[in-house]
């Protein structure tokens, strides 16, 4: 069974757009000391979809080997089935236990279309897998029936992150959590409301930066559901609401060199967070207890 809080692993980039593993390091070490249960790098707030096949595995296997014990939640997603083949077999050759997979995307897939597609997935690797539901990115909702089919046929399909930002849809699909099967929220201003009605935890991009979900997880599992409001209301929205005045997901990025005070780059097409957006998000950042 899988539960509490795995982070959507920014990318940390140089100058020059390349991968900086020496500022993803410094990530990892700020993951571990906000106490994060894992790390899921290469999916959407990674960028996946802006770097080759290569650059992924190279980089899965760096989270792999200084993950801290931090569950790694691999992404191998694409819009080619072949490539999503070859990154989940090669996560189960490094020993990832979990990959996340969302739907093709630019083609738009009918519900055929996708069970094809996760379905061949699947059955590439014997490692967990998670489902991705990102519809306003990926262009496709998973249904929920396409969910039931894919957790009956498939025993290693162990739960899905749904960053829909659909509660109704949250509310329909959290009936189907069991000790086989998981439900995590990816949209982190609806955390709150999410564990609320049973979800597993959250898959949330302002972990990244800072401890806020983090505390708002330990604060509900331990009873505290008032101050887990609090948390909600008045640290993790006003931050998430300003970082994403930024075209998503450059605030996350921003913030993360600001805050570990990293020279770090952008890649093309990428644009940094204007002025404007900058001072906003240092305000905000600003508010986040010093480290000790």
């Amino acid at each position: 069974m899988y539960k509490g809080i795995i982070t959507p692993m920014i990318t940390p980039m140089g100058a020059n757009g390349d991968i900086d593993y020496s500022a993803t390091e410094i990530l990892i070490d700020e993951l571990a000391s906000f106490g994060v249960d894992g790390l899921f790098p290469m999916g959407s707030t990674g960028l996946f979809p802006m770097f080759s096949k290569e650059e992924k595995k190279k980089f899965l296997s760096f989270v792999r080997d200084h993950s801290k014990k931090m569950e790694v939640y691999a992404g191998v997603g694409s819009s080619s089935t072949q490539e999503s083949v070859e990154l989940s077999k090669y996560t189960e050759d490094i020993g990832i236990k979990v990959r996340v997979l969302m739907p093709t995307y630019y083609i738009k897939p009918d519900e055929d279309w996708m069970y094809k597609h996760f379905s061949t997935v699947i059955s590439a690797a014997s490692n967990d897998l998670f489902i991705y539901n990102i519809p306003q990115l990926s262009g496709s909702w998973i249904s929920e029936s396409l969910l039931e089919k894919l957790s009956r046929e498939f025993s290693n399909v162990k739960g899905i992150k749904d960053s829909s930002g659909d509660m109704r849809f949250f509310s329909r699909i959290i009936r189907h959590k069991s000790q086989k099967f998981d439900i995590f929220q990816g949209q982190d201003d609806l955390l709150f409301l999410s564990l609320s009605i049973g979800a597993s935890g959250g898959v949330c991009g302002l972990s990244n930066i800072s401890p806020y979900i983090t505390d708002l997880y330990r604060e509900f599992i331990a009873g505290n559901a008032g101050k887990a409001k609090e948390i909600q209301l008045n640290q993790v929205n006003p931050l998430m609401y300003t970082i994403n005045e930024a075209t998503f997901p450059s605030g996350y990025y921003y913030a993360f060199y600001k805050i570990n005070n990293i020279k770090g780059g952008y890649r093309i097409p990428m644009l940094e967070p204007t002025p404007d957006q900058k001072r906003k998000i240092d305000q905000e950042i600003a508010k986040i207890p010093a480290k000790k």
